[in-house]
């Protein structure tokens, strides 16, 4: 079972990948203006029960994390050693995570997490949009000390060759 986790929606755009964001988009359909705003009422969706006691999500589930925002978004600072509680509950389920920030990776994550050597079920996953993005963002991640990473070349604005990175 696949799903989304938003535990927050608005971003700040940060490189070329963001002048025609779907975020952005979908924030005007539904009237909001794309600013940073937390979800309350899902932020603990991973560990909520059924009546019987039972985890809704359940086990096996692939999540993908904050499809509406940016998981390293600084406004998003004091939220996120709740988010990684929250994961590593749920050691069950795979998390994915999306980032145009991973620059903030090491700094964001909880102390435990190093100390752990990280977790199994989450993988850290990078866009990159264009050439200048993949040779400035492709690095940073490829020196985290993470289990699972990944790239996704999108949104898509020009030709990238990520050969000499694999």
């Amino acid at each position: 079972m696949y799903d989304i986790w938003n535990l927050w929606t608005g971003c700040t755009r940060c490189s070329e990948g963001c002048a025609n964001c779907y975020m952005f988009e979908m924030e005007k359909r539904w009237g909001r203006d794309g600013t940073f705003k937390v979800n309350k009422t899902t932020f603990d969706y991973p560990i909520k029960k059924n009546r019987q006691g039972q985890y809704k999500v359940i086990p096996g589930s692939k999540i993908r994390i904050n499809m509406m925002s940016d998981t390293f978004l600084p406004e998003a600072d004091e939220y996120r050693d709740k988010m990684w509680d929250i994961i590593a509950m749920r050691s069950d389920v795979e998390f994915y995570l999306l980032t145009k920030r991973p620059e903030r990776i090491f700094e964001c994550m909880p102390k435990w997490y190093w100390s752990k050597g990280g977790l199994e079920n989450v993988s850290f996953n990078i866009t990159c949009e264009n050439q200048k993005r993949a040779d400035e963002r492709i690095p940073i991640l490829r020196e985290l000390p993470v289990k699972h990473k990944g790239i996704m070349c999108a949104p898509l604005i020009s030709e990238i060759h990520i050969e000499k990175y694999l």
